[in-house]
């Protein structure tokens, strides 16, 4: 485990010499647990205003659109200058108030960030009579906790990473386990019944939905040989033009389907539509959270946002090439370290912020599912699923020795990836890469006509769900 040379270095010069461990501490936050907080979480409070514009899209309204920087100048120029006159102030506020893209904040309600803020800041934080004080106090900060450490392990770009371990993966799905706690003791500790039933539900539904996730990431720990995050991104480079062919979501049909089981599953870690039956407000008022208020009640709702940011930086990460762009990474790769890293922090950025959105868009998209309904996609949809995917993936890995000679059934060497070293891959030639592709679709085509034919053009789950004959 290393925390890289800044951390290193910046340690040292703190201590004067051999690194005590405060100084390492220290080094450590203000080198990466600071920026990291500073590109994470205004992401995050982002996700509330994508939220409302997705939502007044879907619905055909105009969301956001009145609430601009005006309240946040003014402000700040009331503070910082109370020696200038009262005019000479509101002079200096139209000012700045009509300078170009001032108008823009307003168009897309970025100010409602603001006064979302400050309506939080200065809320009552009231606990209830019943609660327990202590566990009801500690419950927020574990769950932002919890959805903040695993982007440690998360490679931004080839230099930037501030946990640069072995298991990455595998301390990714570890500290991530650390909001279930937050989530039952959000719900014991209020003294509240439905926020305790929404505690329970929370609870069951993420450390069931775990296991597909676990699975999932196996599956392409199993392909890459590594449960290095940085090794799997270097696994998917291929050093052409065409950049994506190497991503692990193209190179086989079961890579795709545990792709798509990582993100429904990581759908119902975040708790969101259709899995949001932990705050169902129609029969729990708001879930384990009813009983929050004011800042404890926004880290939850930031711990939220937090992780379906991770769930999509892991799902860019495994299966879409992490930081790496679509085409001509060969020639980003070349390019001076400062410009390539700025280029691939943004490419990361864009990828995970189009899985926010998606998931913004299914919320408003499908009904709730009920919680039997949850727990069995859970455990008759998706594990199976992945135990299928993995058993495809360890086949295809058996493919070189069936249509290869001996003397060539060795995985070759891939492309030395920047500072990263070429990863080994599989040596499947043209006609493995044709059977890896066709007989799964071809085998998958057959069991939709069976099904048809059997069940008609529509399940009787969903003719029965939709009120049909």
């Amino acid at each position: 485990m290393t925390l890289g040379p800044a951390v290193d270095a910046l340690a040292v010069w703190l201590s004067g010499g051999d690194p005590a461990w405060w100084a390492i501490g220290l080094a450590a936050a203000a080198v990466w647990a600071l920026p990291l907080m500073a590109v994470v979480l205004p992401i995050a409070a982002l996700g509330q205003i994508i939220e409302r514009k997705v939502a007044a899209a879907m619905q055909r309204r105009l969301g956001p659109n009145s609430v601009g920087l005006d309240g946040v100048v003014r402000l700040v120029v009331r503070l910082s200058l109370p020696f200038v006159s009262r005019a000479g102030q509101d002079r200096l506020i139209g000012r700045i108030s009509s300078l170009p893209g001032m108008s823009l904040f307003r168009t897309l309600g970025l100010g409602q960030l603001a006064a979302d803020g400050v309506k939080m800041l200065g809320k009552e934080d009231i606990i209830p009579a019943g609660a327990d004080g202590w566990v009801f106090r500690l419950a927020p900060y574990l769950a932002l906790t919890g959805a903040f450490l695993p982007f440690a392990a998360i490679p931004f770009a080839q230099n930037v990473v501030a946990l640069e371990v072995p298991v990455g993966a595998l301390y990714a799905i570890a500290v991530s386990g650390i909001s279930v706690m937050a989530l039952l003791m959000a719900g014991w500790g209020s003294g509240n019944k439905f926020s305790m039933l929404g505690g329970m539900r929370a609870v069951a539904q993420v450390v069931s939905y775990e296991i597909p996730v676990g699975l999932a990431i196996a599956g392409v720990v199993l392909w890459c040989g590594t449960m290095d995050l940085h090794g799997i991104v270097a696994h998917q480079y291929n050093g052409s033009w065409a950049s994506f062919l190497g991503w692990n979501i193209f190179q086989s049909p079961f890579l795709l389907l545990l792709a798509c089981v990582l993100f429904f599953a990581g759908l119902a870690e975040c708790q969101r539509t259709p899995f949001d039956m932990a705050e169902a407000e129609s029969e729990l008022v708001s879930g384990f959270n009813t009983e929050y208020s004011g800042m404890r009640w926004g880290m939850f709702a930031m711990a939220e946002y937090s992780e379906m940011i991770l769930v999509g930086a892991i799902l860019s990460t495994l299966f879409l090439g992490g930081y790496q762009s679509p085409i001509f990474e060969n020639v980003i790769v070349a390019l001076p370290v400062w410009l390539e890293t700025l280029i691939h922090v943004g490419i990361l950025l864009a990828k995970f912020t189009t899985v926010l959105v998606i998931m913004v868009w299914i919320r408003w998209t499908l009904p709730r599912f009920r919680v039997d309904q949850v727990m069995r996609l859970c455990w008759l949809t998706l594990v199976p699923l992945c135990l299928f995917a993995l058993f495809g993936l360890a086949l295809t890995m058996l493919i070189p020795s069936l249509v290869m000679p001996a003397d060539a059934q060795a995985t070759i060497l891939g492309v030395a990836y920047g500072r990263l070293p070429a990863m080994p891959h599989l040596a499947l030639g043209l006609v493995g890469h044709a059977l890896v592709w066709i007989v799964p679709l071809a085998l998958g085509f057959l069991l939709v006509i069976a099904a048809r034919r059997k069940h008609g053009r529509q399940h009787p789950a969903l003719t029965q769900l939709t009120g049909g004959a």
